[in-house]
């Protein structure tokens, strides 16, 4: 790696100290707000000019690539990489820069968490090249745990690790509202169980579970169990503290709460288990030396041994921006407004005859995600009615979650669920359009 002079630059993702950023602001700075009632936040969201105004500016402005060049520009845009780290992981995590690995999505940081447990660290280790005591030793009776209410991201990479140790893979369930609680763990957690992987949020159901409780239960039933979080509908939506937590990985999404660009993402790893990783890629950018024998990963910063190859500068620059733009909104105001339109959503629709509404009466363990069917309709027909006579944009299916909709009874009665799903820029007039097209619906 180049040497880096010392050069000063104005960094555009200084931390923001403005106050709240106003719903009108916000759907001023995204102009596709005024043709449709956008309602598929839970999938992604749509991208403030800010964000979109920061990634053009490295593209148009910079362009260099990171990690590579002394020349000015290439330490510029390492300058706006590395800030952009630090935003990301203090506003949505509460962690350090160097225990937050980049990568493209949720999923990818799910397969990145799997992978390690499943292969050693490969490395120069005090000298010759050899294999790191591997984080999870598997052994006969081994077992993974995750629940029915999964994406398919946070039950596939598993059930895959299971197939290649031969551990068992095993899945808690929830309450008929969709809640997982500490006691669905009992019973299912042992001292043979070497994984758990859970949800923070449901993205087929909205509830949010009393994560911190959860953990804790997990840590009296196996207090080495390595616990893998999905945050993929919590960050960005409300605030989350990792180490408050209490777990080991903690994968999200960039594009989904945080408002960033798609192909963004991020996997918060415990330092204890960073050093000991093998990361999924290999190649330049994280490594300190290379020679005909064998290979020194770099040290100087664990997260970037997972930055090999030329990575996503541009959108990561963009959820930096991104980051810092629900901070300066707030994230305790994004959460409580997500979830006072889902209230009143719920409020409107649920005297509606033939409608049902799925996941926890208590609007505490509830998101801004409202799921719904409308008995006599297929999902999609509605999501496809309301799209075509109204404009309003929601989803309907299974949600990447197969398992839940079975366990919900959804699938072969309705194909699944609609879901609508709220962001802070919503607005009660768009919930009023819903509400009344639904009603129509189910009338006709």
């Amino acid at each position: 790696m180049p040497k880096r002079h010392r050069h000063t630059y104005k960094n555009s993702l200084s931390f923001l100290s403005c106050g709240m950023i106003s719903v009108e602001e916000v759907r001023k700075q995204i102009p596709l707000l005024s043709e449709i009632v956008y309602a598929d936040n839970a999938a992604t969201t749509l991208k403030p000019k800010p964000v979109l105004d920061a990634m053009a500016d490295y593209m148009q402005k910079c362009g260099a690539n990171v990690e590579r060049g002394s020349y000015r520009l290439a330490q510029q845009a390492t300058d706006l990489w590395d800030g952009s780290r630090k935003s990301i992981a203090k506003i949505l995590l509460n962690c350090r820069p160097e225990e937050m690995i980049f990568t493209k999505s949720t999923t990818e940081a799910i397969n990145i968490a799997a992978a390690s447990l499943e292969r050693p660290l490969l490395d120069r280790i005090s000298g010759k090249f050899s294999y790191d005591a591997p984080l999870v030793k598997w052994q006969r009776g081994d077992s993974v745990v995750s629940t029915v209410i999964e994406h398919h991201s946070n039950i596939m990479p598993w059930m895959r690790l299971c197939a290649k140790t031969g551990a068992r893979f095993v899945m808690a369930s929830p309450s008929k509202e969709g809640l997982l609680l500490p006691e669905h763990f009992e019973g299912v957690v042992d001292q043979q169980t070497r994984v758990v992987a859970l949800q923070h949020a449901s993205n087929c159901v909205g509830s949010v579970h009393n994560l911190k409780e959860i953990i804790k239960t997990i840590r009296v039933l196996n207090s080495k169990a390595i616990i893998c979080v999905d945050g993929s509908q919590a960050v960005g939506h409300m605030p989350v503290n990792v180490k408050e937590l209490g777990c080991d990985f903690y994968a999200f999404s960039g594009h989904k709460g945080p408002l960033g660009p798609q192909g963004t993402g991020g996997l918060y790893v415990k330092s204890d288990l960073l050093s000991h990783m093998e990361p999924l890629l290999v190649g330049g950018g994280a490594i300190a030396d290379v020679t005909e024998r064998d290979y020194k990963l770099r040290s100087d910063s664990l997260s970037k041994r997972f930055d090999a190859g030329t990575p996503n500068v541009a959108g990561m620059i963009g959820l930096g921006k991104a980051a810092e733009y629900v901070g300066e909104i707030g994230l305790k105001e994004i959460e409580e407004r997500e979830r006072s339109l889902a209230k009143s959503f719920i409020d409107q629709i649920s005297g509606v005859k033939g409608v049902s509404i799925y996941g926890p009466n208590d609007m505490r363990d509830r998101c801004g995600v409202v799921s719904f069917n409308i008995e006599g309709w297929r999902c999609q027909d509605v999501s496809l009615t309301l799209d075509e006579k109204w404009k309003i944009l929601t989803r309907a299916g299974h949600h990447c979650c197969l398992p839940a909709m079975r366990f919900f009874g959804l699938w072969d009665s309705f194909g699944g669920n609609v879901r609508a799903s709220f962001a802070y820029y919503n607005t009660e007039e768009e919930v009023a359009k819903i509400t009344q097209a639904i009603k129509k619906i189910a009338g006709g």
